[in-house]
């Protein structure tokens, strides 16, 4: 019963992050952390490493005290989000195995999978299949990465000969969570997907030609003109895929236009302006409570106009504001850091097959999140439940386990 409980919960809170329900997934989370269970102070004690990233989040409010009390008690609540939600999955593994855990992040990618379907085909009809961005613009901002992570999850246990479901359910599964990153039409989503989707060979990847393509890709992007990715409509999902690059160009844009065409490239560059702007301490420490100024009325809302903005499309950014280059340089070396451990775990052809899976699991939540977090401000958006949760659980049994071969050898 209990194992069904912790299934049951998982599924509640990804379904709760696809309607974007905050108290819903945020209540989930604290039953699971308040739930009895032997070992609960040990797995206290791995958030020891995500408590480091509420520093310079404490430093910030010093600064900021004279600010806004309520704006302050907002920034505090999204920057304790990904710690809480992190935790959330730290515990959930000393409830839930690792097969019953994949299966059920399995089984909420077809359960959000079906609900986008159905609710796309009953706003648009079944013209929702063959034009899956108008449903979601029709039905409002609404999704979860749920089928990326379901897909990872049983493409990596394949790699890996890991095995969840017999082979009709699994190619049943691949193609309904297929379904679903193609219905949600995010392009925040396919990015999470694609870094899954590396992992399937990063680590056939021979390291010689690392260096070569990332510094060719940067040559590209410095070369190639930004008007080449230029869209002056955003009526279809081509149309925003290729607008994307312009959409997030930094700049300090004149017309209404091309504003709202290239709003987070605004945005970002305001608040780099704003940040360049304070005081020594605010720009090492930030100052929670602080808005960002856009110098001119924004519409951001059905009827509303905005001109200082207390929150970023940009997570980085919105990091930047708050709690300074402190706070960034903290996430970016806890962040890459993990990776960087885990990489060696991941591309360890002599290792236990179980960790190299759960170390891809947890690389791929980190890269998604670094990356969709200049997007859609990842790391406080709940509707990146999932990854967090993910990253937690794996993180916890990546090390448990670890521990656990290296006594026995040491035995």
């Amino acid at each position: 019963m209990n194992k069904q409980l912790y299934t049951i919960i998982l599924l509640a809170m990804v379904v709760a992050s696809y309607f974007h329900i905050q108290a819903i997934v945020l209540a989930l989370a604290a039953v699971i952390i308040f739930m009895p269970v032997k070992n609960h102070f040990a797995a206290i004690k791995v958030i020891r490493l995500f408590a480091v990233l509420m520093i310079p989040v404490l430093l910030g409010l010093i600064i900021g005290l004279s600010n806004d009390s309520y704006l302050i008690l907002k920034d505090l609540y999204y920057f304790t989000m990904p710690v809480f939600i992190i935790l959330s999955g730290i515990l959930l593994a000393c409830h839930m195995e690792i097969g019953q855990f994949l299966k059920a992040l399995v089984y909420a990618g077809v359960v959000t999978s079906i609900m986008v379907t159905t609710i796309s085909v009953s706003y648009m009809g079944f013209g929702a299949l063959f034009d899956p961005y108008a449903a979601h613009y029709a039905m409002g901002i609404v999704g979860t990465p749920g089928p990326p992570v379901a897909l990872a999850c049983l493409l990596l246990t394949r790699k890996f000969n890991i095995r969840l479901f017999g082979t009709f359910w699994f190619n049943a599964f691949v193609a309904i969570n297929a379904l679903g990153i193609y219905m949600f039409a995010s392009r925040s989503y396919i990015i999470i997907a694609i870094c899954f989707l590396l992992l399937l060979v990063a680590d056939r990847i021979k390291k010689a030609w690392i260096i070569p393509v990332v510094a060719a890709v940067a040559m590209l992007y410095v070369i190639l003109p930004a008007d080449l990715f230029k869209s002056n409509s955003s009526s279809s999902f081509t149309d925003k895929i290729i607008g994307s690059f312009g959409e997030i160009t930094i700049g300090n844009y004149n017309s209404e236009q091309d504003i709202n065409l290239r709003y987070r490239g605004y945005e970002t560059f305001m608040a780099l302006n704003g940040y360049a702007e304070g005081s020594e301490s605010e720009m090492l420490f930030g100052g929670l409570g602080k808005l960002v100024d856009l110098k001119i009325f924004v519409r951001l809302g059905e009827d509303a106009d905005f001109r200082y903005i207390p929150v970023l499309h940009n997570g980085w950014m919105y990091l930047l504001v708050k709690t300074g280059i402190t706070g960034v340089l903290t996430y970016l070396l806890i962040f890459f850091g993990l990776v960087v451990t885990n990489w060696r775990k991941y591309t360890d052809m002599a290792g236990r097959p179980i960790i190299r899976l759960l170390a891809a699991l947890n690389i791929g939540c980190i890269i998604s999140l670094l990356i969709t977090n200049y997007i859609v401000t990842s790391f406080f958006n709940v509707e990146m439940a999932v990854l967090m949760v993910t990253l937690g659980y794996s993180f916890y049994y990546i090390n448990y386990l670890s521990a656990i071969l290296n006594h026995n050898y040491e035995r």
